[in-house]
């Protein structure tokens, strides 16, 4: 599970990179794209690589572009130097440098600058593609383990979910509601600290064990609907989880199917839960 999570995070740091924003110390960083420092932002300092910056705010220190243009609108105050390596140095009547003006003018690096952040952003597309792709067989594989090994359960989850979709649904908002006030408990105390790994990996197994089953119930549907019904539980499992994984990739509405199935899932594992115990 860590490893998936490790992918996820990879995966982000990808659909970010083009217009990823450091802002540590209040400095802000860009690549491949352009900075835009608005009239009443106030920053440490202001850096692209790969694309221009505008400044109509106050940048404390430096302003540096390379590989693009730096503009600098009638209310931009730079504390320091402006820099711009392969573009221009436009500075508009009232802008205040209070240090140097360094225009390195190198034809051509701009567009190179350009070409080559798409170019590694094309190829970027692919290796997440390719990471996602292997991320989901380990799923895949770890999902029909799962169910070999817990069929039951697995089915007393798909079934609770089948049955009691709005019952279940409920425990699953409460839950999400209840996962970090009761990680704040245990933290917050000397005993908890200790249970933290247990609780974190018994949350993890919930979702999972959840998700498996909804992704059972959703494949058990499509077997009925193609009239090929009484099919082993590992075929349904396969059958939706490709389902999900394919519905995934289309925009807001994959990750909507995607997380309403972890949340209808761990409401799932909750009410089989309370019903084990009642009985």
């Amino acid at each position: 599970m860590k490893k998936l999570l490790g992918y996820v995070l990879v995966a982000a740091l990808v659909f970010g990179f083009r217009s990823l924003a450091v802002a540590e110390g209040r400095t802000v960083v860009k690549f491949g794209s352009d900075l835009a420092i608005e009239e009443g932002m106030r920053v440490r300092d202001a850096v692209v690589i790969g694309g221009h910056i505008t400044v109509n705010g106050v940048v404390e220190h430096d302003v540096v572009a390379v590989g693009g243009s730096v503009m600098l609108g009638p209310e931009a105050v730079v504390g320091r130097n402006a820099v711009s390596v392969g573009g221009t140095i436009d500075r508009a009547e009232g802008a205040e440098v209070q240090g140097d003006i360094v225009e390195v003018n190198i034809p051509g690096l701009a567009s190179a600058f350009t070409a080559a952040f798409w170019s590694n952003w094309e190829g970027l597309r692919w290796a997440l593609t390719i990471i996602s792709f292997i991320a989901f067989l380990g799923f895949l594989a770890l999902a029909l383990l799962t169910v070999a090994l817990l069929p039951k359960p697995v089915g007393l989850i798909s079934s609770a979910v089948e049955n009691h979709t709005l019952k279940v649904g409920l425990w699953g908002i409460l839950a999400m509601a209840l996962i970090v006030p009761l990680a704040i408990l245990l933290a917050v105390s000397v005993v908890g600290i200790v249970l933290i790994p247990l609780y974190v990996f018994l949350v993890v197994c919930a979702f999972l064990v959840g998700y498996i089953a909804v992704a059972r119930l959703i494949g058990n549907k499509i077997t009925i609907a193609l009239k090929t019904p009484d099919r082993p539980m590992l075929w349904e499992t396969f059958l939706g989880l490709i389902v999900l994984w394919t519905i995934g990739w289309v925009p807001i509405v994959g990750w909507l199917v995607k997380g309403s199935s972890a949340l209808l899932g761990l409401g799932g594992v909750i009410a089989c839960l309370l019903s084990a115990r009642k009985a």
